[in-house]
């Protein structure tokens, strides 16, 4: 009866050890890495609103030229953290949190939409960070080299800063130039692809190309004040797409 049930203990070690043989790979286990580039950011302002600075705001009609599209290349930097098991000898799926920064912006030289004449009041929009948590699909091409596509939902934050001067349209003529400052936090996703090369046994690197639409930021980009400025409600729809190289560490 023990030899049977020896012989029984070693077939069953014997089924498992194939799927041992693939459970680790050059890319399961938790990975952590630095990524560089170039990120190209639009940025498509729509004006929302126009108030009169009275008490109560009266809306104004906002003019049929009431959109702008604007757009930005910068230096991309980021980092982040993933962790990736194997299905079987080829196939990997895992999770990755990611933060994005490139501080892409461009402006408005006159609010989209205004319908007074003489309009000067410039706004600036800022795209400061993007964190992304994804899930991770990969194939092995290889015992060294993966592809693979990260769909990720991701949360950023939009800024506009507007300067409005004393002409008499948008801001009070008989009182100082004014600055105003909003920002909000939008939630949207990103489809990234990749391709990343083992090169030691901790160590490999990756480049990945990722389009992502960012969603829609609702600012003030001018304050409602009785007497001293019209309010200027805005939606900027976002969207980017970027190139990154990174280098990756295996723990």
């Amino acid at each position: 009866m023990k030899m049977k049930s020896t012989i029984v203990a070693s077939s069953l070690l014997a089924a498992a050890l194939p799927a041992l043989s693939f459970a680790d790979n050059a890319f399961t286990g938790v990975q952590a890495g630095l990524n560089l580039g170039y990120e190209d950011s639009s940025m498509d302002w729509e004006t929302d609103s126009i108030i009169t600075p009275a008490t109560p705001g009266n809306f104004l009609a906002v003019g049929a030229n009431d959109s702008e599209s604007l757009d930005d290349s910068a230096f991309a930097y980021g980092v982040f953290t993933s962790y990736n098991m194997a299905l079987n000898d080829r196939w990997i799926v895992g999770a990755e949190l990611a933060y994005q920064g490139s501080n892409t912006s461009d402006s408005v030289k006159s609010i989209p939409g205004d319908p007074l004449a003489g309009n000067q009041t410039e706004a600036e929009v800022e795209i400061n960070q993007t964190f992304l948590l994804g899930i991770k699909g990969g194939y092995l091409l290889n015992a060294s080299t993966l592809v693979y596509s990260t769909l990720s939902a991701t949360l950023t934050e939009v800024e506009v800063n507007s300067d409005c001067p004393s002409d008499g349209t948008v801001c009070n003529p008989g009182s100082p130039a004014r600055s105003d400052s909003d920002d909000d936090n939008i939630t949207g996703w990103a489809l990234a692809l990749g391709l990343e090369k083992s090169l030691s046994e901790n160590l490999s690197v990756r480049a990945e190309y990722r389009y992502a639409d960012l969603g829609t930021a609702s600012v003030t980009a001018v304050k409602k004040e009785n007497g001293e400025a019209f309010g200027i409600d805005a939606d900027i729809d976002v969207t980017s797409q970027a190139l990154l190289l990174a280098a990756v560490y295996k723990f």
